[in-house]
């Protein structure tokens, strides 16, 4: 899906066809300890389900030197929304030009599209921020498999640019993304503040989304609560980072316990992630 939205860009990118396409990088990191120095540009981008991208969208792609498109949905979502590619192969009637689609599903077989999210969680969302932590809790549980995968990726010495996406890129590829910015020191209301833009990248989107959910009987035409559990609002991230901490002990804990990543493998993670330029966001 193009998008007609007068996006800030940075971080949003006109990639035809695919909606919420932004770059991670630019963001301030203390991780090397410099007050100059930032989430390296050019490295992660996140989006939406990018499978019916434009082939001038391609073209944009395949000039920001893409070569991979790390794809967390699952089985159900990918049936529905997009082609059913095969194994972690390309589709070779959307990324022919030398950029891998790597399937990395964090429930492969469960639909974990925000729909579903929603609904899942519709009683816990009603009363604040507790639906998407039990949520993403949930996520993150389950994620180790893939979350691997993209990280061991970036942690080569010399990783190739990627796009990270869901069905909406907005819950597991948001919270990959924290993970991400956790790991370089960004500061947490520079996390949420990046994860909020999600709603703006998705405007497009969210009729579809409100649609499909209104249409269910349990939220029997409640248009507010609907709108509320298809948001990226700040206070769901602030929640969920503290969730983080509190049950997972941290982005780099999370990283050594679940992912099994050593010293040497976070140390060129967080090379690798970040640059000594001043952020531009």
């Amino acid at each position: 899906m193009a998008s007609d939205l007068d996006l800030p860009s940075p971080p949003f990118l006109d990639i035809p066809g695919i909606a919420n396409f932004r770059d991670i990088g630019g963001y301030p990191s203390s991780s090397n300890g410099s007050s100059q120095s930032s989430v390296r540009r050019g490295l992660v981008f996140r989006s939406a389900d990018p499978s019916k991208v434009l082939p001038e969208g391609l073209e944009k792609m395949k000039e920001l030197g893409i070569k991979k498109v790390f794809d967390l949905r699952s089985i159900p979502e990918i049936k529905r929304d997009g082609p059913e590619w095969e194994g972690v192969e390309v589709d070779t009637n959307k990324f022919d030009s030398g950029i891998l689609r790597v399937w990395t599903p964090v429930f492969a077989g469960e639909d974990y599209s925000p729909e579903q999210i929603a609904l899942r969680y519709k009683e816990y969302t009603r009363a604040g921020s507790e639906g998407f932590v039990k949520a993403y809790k949930d996520i993150l549980a389950a994620a180790p498999n893939a979350y691997r995968t993209i990280l061991l990726h970036l942690a080569q010495p010399s990783p190739e640019p990627c796009v990270v996406h869901c069905t909406a890129g907005k819950d597991r590829t948001g919270l990959l993304v924290a993970l991400l910015y956790l790991l370089c020191d960004v500061p947490p209301e520079v996390i949420v503040k990046e994860y909020a833009l999600t709603d703006l990248g998705l405007a497009n989107l969210k009729p579809l989304f409100m649609e499909r959910l209104l249409k269910n009987p349990l939220l029997a035409g409640d248009e507010t609560g609907t709108r509320r559990m298809t948001s990226s609002k700040p206070e769901n991230m602030r929640a969920s980072l503290t969730m983080i901490e509190e049950v997972y002990g941290g982005a780099e804990t999370y990283c050594r316990e679940r992912l099994g990543f050593d010293d040497a493998t976070l140390e060129q993670l967080r090379k690798n992630l970040t640059e000594s330029t001043p952020p531009t966001l």
